[in-house]
């Protein structure tokens, strides 16, 4: 399936950051074991508060 509706965030947000962000406790083992072998698969499902949470992040990364 095609993607329909892409940001690029400038700057960009390292996928290492995004991932202490959604998973701080390293417990979501689908996270980790993507996170692990460099998301290989280049699209990840996350939840809408991950969502946000990566938001928010790459707003951090505008402000500094």
């Amino acid at each position: 399936m095609p993607l329909g509706n892409v940001e690029r965030w400038d700057p960009a947000v390292a996928m290492e950051a995004v991932v202490r962000r959604i998973d701080p406790t390293a417990s979501n083992p689908y996270v980790q074991a993507n996170a692990a072998q460099g998301f290989g698969r280049g699209v990840v499902r996350i939840t809408d508060g991950e969502y946000e949470a990566a938001v928010a992040l790459s707003l951090e990364g505008r402000e500094a």
